[in-house]
């Protein structure tokens, strides 16, 4: 780390450098708080000698009222003062907890980083900036281990990545990890900033912060210099770890094979053969080879996959995305199921839905009936996230005209949670619908917009909000049963 907040300039115009020596466009997520306010500041500063084009971006998460207002104004104020266009949104982060079952933190997390990848779509953006800094990258190796990450883990967060949020890749650029919160906040006191403070942060309530405030402060007890040591290791782990991939990929070769219907076969005296440090990773790579991703991939699916390698055959354990990885005597076989047939057949043209009582879509039976407040939370508590086939709406918001159909090319859907809508095919990838499934979801219309995906997600426009005068229930089942 740099000695002084002026150090921070020199440290993020060598990571724009490193990086993009002919200039690019960046969106750069700002909170308001030191951190982002210095990165933004710096980059402002910079943007005239490295060729830089600069857009701000922040998300009112809807979590704290007029705070929460003030902070996105605050941003949007100070983002025009030094000549840097600004995108500002609101979300409802405790709905979308609530419908998708997550925690706060993961909630607002997903919708800032979806937020954020539609900035950087309109903005034809080369990266988005985030400003995490050392002490961030400290924080998330210790939430890792806590969670007993592996090896892949421990990298934690590195300067030039990439992810996809909102069904988009993205570019992600950190040029703070390096710096410490201590020099962001001397950044801002050299240069007049005057940062929002979020007081949520110092709350015990959330992992994040109970490590911030009440683990690292203990480990640095034994260790003054702990968030130091912490990133030496997140270093040390994304270095093995490059080093690791491709000697996998390599080494899947000469052990995996994948057959004309998609199933991936691993030869277990070969995968026997190989050094046991490579073989979780073997395994990670024939997941992602078969099933297209392994993000959801946990290090205890890995565990579960090795055990079975090496015991009898007949063994199995379901893996993510649908996939499952089974044994016989010879071989191992990861095959991701295809279930398109057991959903319904949708008919070729949209079917009006009746107002009250049950209407015939192809192979759905639609049923609509009035509702209350205790029948809407009654619901939400017993129905699991992500395969409800019924749901409560606003009567007023849906009002007449509504009708069944299959998805088409041009359509948009405003999430639950969200303040804008996005395209259709985009919230489908983001929300994990397999491809396979995606023409035969059915889409409940009114209005000509889209008020829900069946047994994925209403829209926020529709949804039923407290002390609405009229609610209505739509249930979807299959005509056999």
């Amino acid at each position: 780390m740099n000695e002084n907040g002026g150090g921070l300039l020199r440290e993020v115009a060598r990571q724009v450098e490193r990086r993009y020596p002919s200039g690019a466009r960046i969106v750069v997520a700002v909170s308001g708080g030191p951190d982002s306010l210095a990165l933004l500041h710096a980059l402002n500063a910079l943007k005239g000698g490295l060729g830089l084009d600069l857009r701000a971006a922040h998300l009112d998460h809807g979590l704290r009222a007029e705070a929460g207002r003030a902070d996105a104004e605050f941003v949007r104020a100070f983002a025009e003062s030094i000549g840097v266009p600004a995108s500002v949104g609101r979300a409802d982060a405790e709905a979308f907890r609530r419908e998708r079952r997550l925690s706060l933190e993961d909630a607002a997390r997903r919708l800032r980083y979806e937020f954020l990848s539609e900035v950087a779509l309109e903005s034809d953006a080369d990266a988005v900036a985030l400003a995490h800094t050392a002490d961030d990258q400290a924080e998330t190796v210790l939430m890792r281990i806590l969670r007993g990450t592996g090896l892949d883990g421990l990298g934690a967060m590195s300067p030039f990545a990439s992810a996809v949020w909102g069904g988009r890749r993205v570019n992600l650029f950190r040029p703070l990890l390096e710096i410490g919160k201590v020099e962001t906040l001397a950044y801002c006191a050299d240069n007049a900033l005057n940062p929002r403070i979020d007081e949520t942060n110092a709350s015990a309530d959330m992992t994040r912060n109970r490590v911030r405030v009440e683990l690292l402060p203990a480990m640095r007890s034994y260790n003054p210099a702990v968030a130091l040591a912490l990133n030496r290791l997140s270093r040390a782990a994304r270095l093995d770890m490059s080093f690791i991939r491709e000697n996998a990929e390599m080494a899947a070769d000469g052990v995996m094979s994948r057959g004309a219907d998609g199933v991936v076969s691993l030869d277990r005296s070969a995968f026997a053969a190989l050094h046991p440090a490579i073989r979780r990773h073997v395994l990670r790579f024939a997941v992602q080879t078969a099933a297209g991703d392994r993000a959801d991939l946990s290090e205890s699916h890995v565990e579960d996959m090795l055990a079975i390698m090496s015991g009898p055959a007949g063994k199995g354990v379901d893996l993510p995305r649908g996939a499952r990885f089974e044994t016989d005597y010879r071989h191992a076989r990861i095959v991701v199921s295809n279930d398109a047939d057991e959903i319904p057949a949708l008919p070729p043209d949209p079917v009006p839905i009746s107002p009250r009582g049950e209407t015939l879509a192809g192979g759905w039976r639609v049923f609509v009936e009035n509702s209350d407040e205790d029948a809407l939370a009654r619901a939400r508590r017993e129905s699991p996230d992500g395969a409800r086939l019924s749901e409560t709406f606003s009567a007023a918001a849906l009002g007449d005209g509504m009708r069944v159909r299959a998805r088409a090319p041009a359509d948009r859907f405003q999430p639950l949670g969200m303040e804008s809508d996005k395209n259709l095919a985009d919230f489908m990838i983001d929300a994990r619908v397999p491809r396979r499934l995606r023409d035969r979801i059915p889409l409940l219309e009114s209005g000509g917009r889209i008020a829900w995906v069946v047994g994925w997600r209403m829209a926020e426009w529709a949804k039923a909000t407290p002390g609405a005068r009229r609610l209505v229930r739509i249930s979807f089942r299959r005509t056999d049963g």
